[in-house]
């Protein structure tokens, strides 16, 4: 079995998943932008600008775009498709027992695993990036919105969807780790939240990315070794 029909038979599994992910943040994003639009610009204009007044820089400064107020939204959908994914990919195999029929086939472990990882990269991409971009790229017309975002909005957005990928790589890891749930089971999920909690409360970007990608590596190096080693 190739990569490619590995990646193929994941991205149909996780398909619905993705649809779900990108109904959800599309519907609840999309209608927050557009109550922003009906009703939040025109208040401003009206309060803030109007003839003859003077909004002073304490008031612009803590004036947010209508984009910043879906930031939650998107940083939930993530994670909620690093768990559903994670699930699917790593826990089902196990409560369906076939792992050993996928192990065994003419194929290596590492490669099963990064096309799972693939798929879960694409299935990101798609279902969350590409709406992420879509609501940004609405949110920037001057027509629709007095606020309009800037590009750190747009890069935080991203890191949270990097987030629920940490999400995934915790769940997989836990799904593949053969100790018990009272032991060390849950540290992998455990660590995964301390990399949300250290890029949530980090206003650097580089130090967030910087978080974010020395914890992907040391989830992805358990993982590695783990599928190499555990007997299913």
């Amino acid at each position: 079995m190739r990569f490619s029909a590995l990646l193929r038979k994941e991205l149909r599994e996780s398909l619905p998943w993705m649809l779900l992910a990108a109904i959800i943040f599309l519907a609840i994003g999309g209608f927050a932008l557009r109550q922003a639009q009906l009703y939040g610009r025109y208040d401003w204009s009206e309060r803030d600008f109007s003839s003859g007044s003077f909004t002073g820089s304490y008031g612009l400064q803590y004036r947010r775009s209508p984009l910043q107020l879906i930031g939650i939204i998107l940083l939930l959908t993530s994670i909620g498709l690093g768990l559903v994914l994670g699930v699917r990919h790593f826990w089902i195999p196990y409560f369906t027992r076939t792992w050993p029929f996928l192990i065994h086939r003419s194929v290596n472990r590492s490669t099963i695993f990064w096309a799972k990882l693939a798929a879960a990269i694409i299935s990101f991409l798609i279902s969350v990036g590409a709406i992420w971009v879509a609501l940004y790229s609405y949110s920037c017309d001057p027509e629709r919105f007095t606020m309009l975002p800037i590009k750190r909005v747009f890069i935080e957005g991203w890191l949270f969807i990097l987030l629920g990928l940490i999400v995934y790589l915790g769940t997989a890891l836990t799904a593949l780790s053969t100790a018990r749930w009272y032991t060390t089971k849950i540290f992998s999920l455990a660590f995964a939240t301390v990399i949300i909690c250290a890029v949530m409360f980090e206003w650097r970007l580089s130090w967030a990315f910087a978080a974010i990608i020395i914890g992907a590596a040391i989830l992805l190096s358990q993982i590695n070794y783990t599928i190499l080693n555990r007997e299913f």
